[in-house]
């Protein structure tokens, strides 16, 4: 009879250290939570989208959509149709890099998927 007792006890006491590690989990998992959900985590979730671009030519008048359009479409050997529907916004961002080194600005796509920007980085890769 005592020995079950001593085994119910044991299992007890195993059962707290469980829920106490529960616990620790559970408390980690709502600080990781309030961490995306904060202004970085929403930054973190927007560049998943986003690609950026270095020395593309800037020109006066220029339309950057067709531009990027056509370069990103032979790159990946897709129609320019099927490019232009998936971006969604393309613009030209200053940073002090490209000022410093008399570069043209950065240029910023937005796109529609995760796919495209991560066939566009396996190309990259490829070469």
């Amino acid at each position: 009879m005592m020995k079950y007792e001593d085994r119910f006890k044991k299992i007890e006491e195993h059962i707290g250290q469980s829920d106490e590690k529960i616990g620790d989990i559970d408390t980690r998992l709502s600080e990781v939570k309030k961490g995306r959900s904060g202004p970085l985590g929403w930054e973190i979730d927007k560049s998943e989208f986003y690609l950026r671009f270095q020395n593309v030519k800037e020109e006066k008048g220029e339309n950057l959509t067709k531009i990027m359009t056509e370069i990103l479409a032979e790159a990946l050997e897709i129609t320019e149709e099927k490019m232009m529907d998936g971006m969604d916004e393309v613009f030209r961002v200053f940073t002090r890099y490209a000022a410093r080194n008399n570069l043209p600005r950065e240029v910023h796509i937005r796109f529609t998927k995760k796919s495209i920007k991560s066939q566009i980085l396996q190309m990259a890769r490829k070469k």
